[in-house]
Parts: structure tokens; C-alpha cells; sequence
């Protein structure tokens, strides 16, 4: 053991920083250079020397300074905060200079002048919660000074700080009423408000696209280029949010190898995730930005058509064990770069690259963190890179949505489970697979699948209760056994956690659908739209349904037929499109229709379920037998199936049949059909007359009424 001893003493540690300096210095480099230069020869350094304080280093944006009292280091602060407020209120809002500060008592270790451990390494992470403008403390320092000096704090709680092992309690330092009132114009400008910026890794918040709360689930594609349209329609740009908009676009794979598209689109994933969980921020969903891919749009066109006003770009490139990885933050309207940065580091650093390129983003938009937030978002990362790649590679899979590719997508998200088991968000995409089995009818026992979903779902609430997919799954889960209140309550859950996740407007707008609620239902579906201007095929057709059912069929058919014409192989489109016809009465147009749905997809209950009820409604019974009789044996565990089978039986005068096919009804969905539950799904689909007589046979069958 070495005898020298390090010099070690209890210190104020002052980290300070320029809020949005990327954005300044890309403005105008040396006019930043020189203002910053002023306000450090004639404002801190000579309140820094007053109040007894020693810098230890500057960065080009940074201060960190030493005090031996608190006392000091917190009224030189406020002082020189003060100054900056009285010399910004003449200065344009685009070049005044804000710096953010914060502050820390500790044990500090002395070497060679400069200043280390964990007191330092709390101030600066301190610093990144102030506001432009403000000074964020410790409990410590809170304790130390109140009642001392002449100031108002405003207690944040605990905060997760990064590389910091326990919760450190922090304080934000009210200077005065106008510094409040400074606080609440950039909130009111869009800062960006409960950020998860410390991302350990952030992956795959799991997918779940289209639920239509009756018929099941089954995602389409999104929209195949940025300027798809349909002969006789225009696509119009969305109106720009009042809050802050931003669309990040898929990074460009400069390997040359398409091997490593994974590697891209993971870093890009992750960035969409963190930004997403903001209330205070609007993010066009990943979908969207899908249409980019490998194209050179002009960004202004970009902006116009996603309906944002900024966009990130950027490229990675990977050799070996390095990579390379460049960002850019525009505004897109006038190409104002905000951020431009380039990361070489070694693959292993990944993680952190990710939590240093997120930092710099927070800090461009002059937005202040949430440590609550980065703790929670950490929980559903990994520091094991291969289950990362699994991970990311199970996500490409899966949104192919065949039953093949759903396969490999389970095998892959359990890799990633298997290797790291509290992988949360592995976890969540691995139940989507069991569940998405299950409800299309492709799962060998689909009882059992049901039932994995449902246990794999409860593990994500154990790892993290705030987990948005994991409500909005357990939301579809109750809607399967018509638990629809318990639907409605999880649906909206996960809008709380998630607001800008377009699928969990999606699935409650088809829960509220379900309700018969269709302006309600209208309104979310639409928040889906705007999330995604380039929705996948599920969304557009889900709004065109309640449209039909609602008494707008002319809108609800131009609206499903653009959405067809842009992913024409998609049978959910097909699908949608017989529900719309047969809610305005034309049922031959919608048997029509899901015969187009059941000819792409052959394995799906739904189509089959839908057409049969179409077949029994224009009087072909037969084929409606003929058609239930030869599907696949997994058929026989879906209960909409079974369900039509009963009822084609009986319509054809086969009574023992019909039996037969009641009895397992039961048997699958006793807790909950009834004849009012049948009827709530079938009024407005069938005429009156047929949902009468359909209602008799079940009647007839010993369903019980309610």
C-alpha cells in the first residue's frame, strides 16, 4: 500500500454553466467567444474573488469554483445571477447568455490544484437540474444557509443522479419574484419538462400497434414513402404544436454493412423513447420518421410534413470495437443548427454515448431534467450490450407481424431476457409476442399464450409499476375477457405515463369505441393520427370505422381506401374496410372485403369471425360453416370462432351441433357472454332485424341475458 496520503477537506463546490451554448456558439461563434469573455473578466471573477472562492478549471462553457464557506458560495451565485438577469432584460431573447448553477457541500480529494469526488461529481449533476437562470442546491446546502441569507427554496424532492450511488435531496434557490416569473416565460416557451436524460441504455419501450377492442389486435405498416397520396385527396401539413415539437429521423448506417442497421436504429429508438415520456414536449412517433429512411429530404419539407419545428439527425458508423456517431439538431424551417456533435468511442462506451448525446440535446432545447424520471427510464434499459442488440433486432422483426416473424421475434426477446433478467423492457416486447399469438388466432394452445402474456406483463409492473406498454397491455387483456372498465382505467394509465405514444391513444380510442363512445373515441384516435402522420394502416382504419359508425361514411371510405392504396398488402386494411361497409349497411361489400383480408392472411381468426357474420347476415350460411369447418386447429380456442359456428349451426337447423359449439363457448367465455354483451358488439354492424333474430338463438341456447 502506497504511504503517500492524499489531501482531502470539506469544501462549497460551485458548478456553473451556459444554457444552450451549442446553440450561441453555431449563432454567432465569436460574438459568444466575446460576450462570455466580458461577463467573466467583469462579473464572475471579481464576485468569485470577493466572496473568497478559487476556480479550479474553466471548460469553454463551464466554471467550477472552490469556497471554503457556503455562505459564500451561494451568495456569490445569487449575486452574480442577479447581474446576468439585469444585463439579459435588454439583450434579444435568441443571444442573452443563462447560466445554470449548481451547488454542493462534500469531502473533496486535492490534486495538483484540481478538485475530485463524489462532493464534485453532486454539484455538477446538481447544476444539470437548474433552470437558465437558476441555482440548484443540496439539502445540505439548503440546511446550512436558510435563515442565514435572504432566500427562498423550493424543495424538488429526491433525485437520481447519475454515478451517484444514494438519492440526493435537492432544493432550487428562488432569487426573487422575477426570477420566478423568468422561470415560468421559458416554461411557457416550451422548456422541456421531466426529461429522462441519463440513459444507461434505453431500449425498446415495447410495441404494440392497432387494437380494435372488439376484433382484436393486428398492426399494419407504416405508409410506404412521405408522399403517398390517393388520386382526388392532398395531404395537408399539420399545424405545429404550441408545445415544443421534434422529430428524430432514422440515423444513417455509414458501415456499408446492412448488418449493422441495428445499431442505427437502436441509438435512434432510445433518443424517440427518452423524449417521448415528456408531457411538455410533442414527438412524432418513430413510425413516422420510418419514411426518411435513406432519403435526402430538404429539412423545411421535413418539418412541414411531420408538423415539427425541430428535427435531429444524424449518422453512425462502426469499425471493429469504435464508433463513430454525429447528431445534428435543426430547426427545420430556417436549417439553424442548435447542436452539431461528433462521439468516437469505443463500443463498450456505448451507453454512456447515448446518456452524453441526450445531455447535450436537454441541454440545446434549454431543458432541465428530472431525476425521477432518469431513474425510471434507466430501470428499463440494460448495461449488457448483446441483449441490447437482441433486443433491437427483435423489435425489427416484430414489426413485420407475421406469424413466422412474431416466432422470431419471441426467441429473440427472450435471448435478451435470458441474458439480462431485469431487462424490463425485453420483458414487455416478449409478452406483446405471446399476446399478439394469441389473439390472431396463430398460437398452437392460444389459452395458454393468453395466460403467458398475462404473467410476462405482470413481471414488467414488478421491474417498473410506471411502465406505460405495460398498462396498455393489460388494458387489451381485460378488454379479452370484457373487463372493459378495467380497460378504460389501464388505457388511460398509459397515456399518463406515455403521452406521446400514438398506441396508447389508439387502444383507447378503440376501448372507448367499445362504450359506444365515438366522439371520445374519434378525438384519441385522431391524437394517433397527429402523433403519426404516416400511421401504420391500423390507426387511419380504426378512425375510419368510428366514423362509419357514426353516421360519416363517405369520410370513413375515402379515408380507409387511402390507407389501402398506401399499404395495399396489409389485410388489417381489407379488414377495416368491411367493418366500415357493413356499419353503413352494405354487407356484401364488406363480405367482399374480408374475402380480400382472409386471401392475405388464411391463419386469421378475426378475418374468418367477421366474414362469417357477414355470410350468416346476406343468408349464405353454408359458406359460413364451410369457411369456420376448415380453418386451422388453433381456430377451435377462439371463442368469436366458436361463436359463429354456434350461431351458423343453428341458423342452418343442425340444433346438436349448435350444442355442441354453445357448450365450449361457455366453457371459454362463461364469466362473461350474455346476450347483452353479443348485442353491444353486433348493433349497428347487422341490421336490427338479424341482431332479433341472432339474439333469439342465443336466448334459445340457454346465454343467459345479462
Amino acid at each position: 500500500m502506497s504511504a503517500e496520503r492524499v489531501e482531502r477537506r470539506l469544501a462549497a463546490i460551485l458548478a456553473a454553466d451556459v444554457a444552450g451554448y451549442s446553440r450561441l456558439m453555431g449563432e454567432d461563434e465569436e460574438g459568444t467567444l466575446f460576450a462570455l469573455r466580458a461577463i467573466r473578466r467583469d462579473l464572475c471573477d471579481p464576485k468569485i474573488a470577493e466572496h473568497r472562492g478559487r476556480i479550479v478549471k474553466t471548460t469553454g462553457d463551464g466554471l467550477l469554483v472552490e469556497f471554503a464557506s457556503v455562505i459564500d458560495a451561494v451568495r456569490c451565485s445569487v449575486e452574480v445571477q442577479r447581474e446576468m438577469m439585469a444585463r439579459n432584460a435588454t439583450v434579444p431573447a435568441v443571444r442573452r447568455i443563462a447560466f445554470r448553477m449548481g451547488i454542493n457541500v462534500g469531502d473533496i480529494i486535492i490534486d495538483e490544484g484540481d478538485i475530485f469526488g463524489d462532493g464534485v461529481n453532486v454539484a455538477a449533476r446538481l447544476e444539470a437540474l437548474a433552470e437558465p437562470g437558476g441555482i440548484c442546491v443540496s439539502a445540505r446546502v439548503q440546511e446550512d444557509v436558510a435563515g442565514k441569507l435572504d432566500l427562498a427554496f423550493q424543495d424538488i424532492g429526491e433525485q437520481a443522479l447519475k454515478n451517484i450511488a444514494r438519492p440526493v435531496r435537492a432544493y432550487r434557490v428562488r432569487i426573487d419574484p422575477a426570477a420566478a416569473t423568468a422561470g415560468e416565460a421559458v416554461s411557457a416557451r416550451g422548456e422541456i419538462r421531466h426529461w429522462a436524460a441519463a440513459i444507461a441504455v434505453m431500449a425498446v419501450l415495447a410495441l404494440a400497434a392497432g387494437v380494435v377492442a372488439v376484433w382484436g389486435l393486428y398492426p399494419g405498416q407504416p405508409a410506404p414513402s412521405p408522399t403517398a397520396t390517393v388520386e382526388g385527396t392532398s395531404k395537408t401539413s399539420p399545424a405545429l404544436p404550441e408545445k415544443p415539437s421534434i422529430a428524430v429521423l432514422p440515423l444513417a448506417n455509414m458501415t456499408g454493412d446492412p448488418a449493422q442497421d441495428y445499431l442505427a436504429d437502436g441509438l435512434a429508438e432510445n433518443l424517440i423513447d427518452a423524449l417521448a415520456q415528456n408531457p411538455a414536449l410533442f414527438v412524432v412517433s418513430r413510425y413516422s420518421t420510418l419514411v426518411y429512411r435513406g432519403k435526402a429530404a430538404p429539412l423545411p419539407e421535413v418539418g412541414k410534413d411531420l408538423g415539427v419545428r425541430y428535427v435531429l439527425e444524424g449518422s453512425v458508423q462502426k469499425s471493429g470495437d469504435r464508433i463513430r456517431v454525429t447528431a445534428q439538431l435543426i430547426e427545420a424551417a430556417t436549417n439553424y443548427h442548435l447542436l452539431s456533435e461528433k462521439y468516437d468511442r469505443n463500443l463498450t462506451d456505448l451507453f454512456a454515448l447515448e446518456d452524453d448525446l441526450t445531455l447535450q440535446i436537454v441541454r440545446a432545447l434549454d431543458a432541465r431534467l428530472s431525476g425521477r424520471m432518469v431513474a425510471r427510464t434507466a430501470a428499463l434499459g440494460t448495461h449488457n450490450l448483446d441483449a441490447w442488440k437482441n433486443l433491437v433486432k427483435a423489435r425489427r422483426v416484430y414489426l413485420r407481424y407475421k406469424p413466422a416473424e412474431m416466432d422470431e421475434a419471441q426467441k429473440l426477446a427472450q435471448r435478451a431476457v435470458d441474458l439480462d433478467p431485469e431487462y424490463a423492457s425485453a420483458w414487455q416486447l416478449l409478452a406483446f409476442t405471446y399476446f399478439n399469438q394469441a389473439d390472431n388466432g396463430w398460437a398452437k394452445d392460444r389459452v395458454t399464450a393468453f395466460g403467458t402474456a398475462r404473467q410476462l406483463n405482470d413481471k414488467v409492473l414488478q421491474l417498473d409499476p410506471e411502465f406505460a406498454a405495460a398498462h396498455r397491455l393489460r388494458a387489451l387483456l381485460a378488454m379479452r375477457k370484457s373487463d372493459r372498465e378495467a380497460a378504460l382505467a389501464d388505457a388511460r394509465k398509459s397515456i399518463e405515463l406515455g403521452p406521446n405514444d400514438e398506441d396508447n391513444y389508439f387502444v383507447l380510442g378503440t376501448i372507448l369505441f367499445s362504450f359506444r363512445r365515438f366522439d371520445e373515441a374519434t378525438a384519441e384516435l385522431a391524437t394517433a393520427l397527429r402523433l403519426n402522420p404516416h400511421p401504420r394502416i391500423a390507426v387511419p382504419g380504426m378512425h375510419a370505422v368510428v366514423l362509419s359508425a357514426s353516421g360519416h361514411h363517405d369520410q370513413a371510405i375515402a379515408e380507409i381506401d387511402a390507407a389501402i392504396a398506401a399499404d395495399p398488402e396489409n389485410p388489417f386494411g381489407f379488414l377495416m374496410r368491411g367493418r366500415v361497409e357493413a356499419y353503413a349497411g352494405h354487407h356484401r361489400d364488406a363480405a367482399a372485403s374480408f374475402e380480400k383480408a382472409l386471401e392475405l392472411d388464411p391463419a386469421s381468426a378475426i378475418g374468418a369471425s367477421a366474414l362469417a357474420g357477414v355470410y350468416n347476415q346476406l343468408g349464405r350460411t353454408d359458406d359460413a360453416i364451410r369457411l369456420l369447418e376448415r380453418g386451422p386447429p388453433q381456430w377451435r380456442d377462439v371463442p368469436t370462432i366458436r361463436e359463429w359456428r354456434a350461431l351458423s349451426y343453428a341458423l342452418a337447423g343442425r340444433n346438436e351441433e349448435a350444442s355442441v359449439e354453445f357448450a365450449a363457448i361457455r366453457s371459454l367465455a362463461s364469466k362473461y357472454y350474455t346476450v347483452a354483451s353479443a348485442d353491444q358488439r353486433w348493433r349497428g354492424f347487422y341490421t336490427p332485424e338479424f341482431c332479433d333474430r341472432i339474439e333469439g338463438v342465443l336466448l334459445e341456447y340457454g346465454v343467459p341475458p345479462k
